[in-house]
């Protein structure tokens, strides 16, 4: 599917509160699985959906996206979503630039999970974002384990980011667990 189907796709679930599949064009690249909440020219944002539960929320690049797969209000998932009471959320995020995307994530959630999956898709980077330029976001990483790094933070180029979670139960633990970054003196 091209750009422009995939985004009139995105828009009539969205209109409809489909559950949708989003299968990407990137090699490896998880397929993700949710409700559409905000689309733009550039961006999707998806309140996922992980283990028969809503789980944060995916800002995924339209230009990623090989094909996007609408499931009938009828599907397992969905069916079980109604039964359990769990509805789609919005999520307040300006859609309009990369650095837009981070600026306005940043302000609601202590940490963002980074994806630059035409490099890897199998690696991403969660942390707090502590400077923004006009090509980049330097992020500073939280382990796995919940531990700061406290050495320099890492530089994602915006033209390299791929997708950006938030909100989910993974980066609620760690946040819980590792607080907010030390402030350096």
């Amino acid at each position: 599917m091209g750009m422009k189907r995939n985004g009139r796709a995105l828009g009539a679930a969205w209109a409809a509160d489909e559950l949708v599949l989003l299968r990407r064009n990137i090699w490896k690249a998880d397929i993700l699985e949710g409700f559409v909440v905000d689309l733009d020219d550039g961006w999707t944002v998806i309140n996922v959906v992980y283990d028969v539960g809503l789980n944060g929320w995916s800002v995924v690049r339209l230009s990623t996206l090989r094909e996007v797969e609408r499931q009938p209000p009828t599907s397992f998932l969905s069916r079980a979503l109604v039964r359990f009471g769990e509805q789609p959320e919005p999520l307040d995020a300006d859609l309009s630039s990369c650095e837009a995307v981070i600026r306005s994530l940043a302000v609601s959630f202590p940490l963002l999970t980074i994806f630059t999956e035409a490099d890897d898709p199998r690696v991403c980077a969660v942390g707090r974002p502590v400077r923004l330029t006009k090509s980049a976001v330097h992020l500073l990483d939280i382990s796995a384990e919940g531990t700061w790094d406290e050495t320099k933070p890492r530089r994602f180029r915006y033209d390299d980011i791929t997708r950006i979670d938030v909100g989910g139960r993974y980066e609620t633990a760690l946040h819980e667990l590792g607080g907010y970054p030390p402030v350096s003196g």
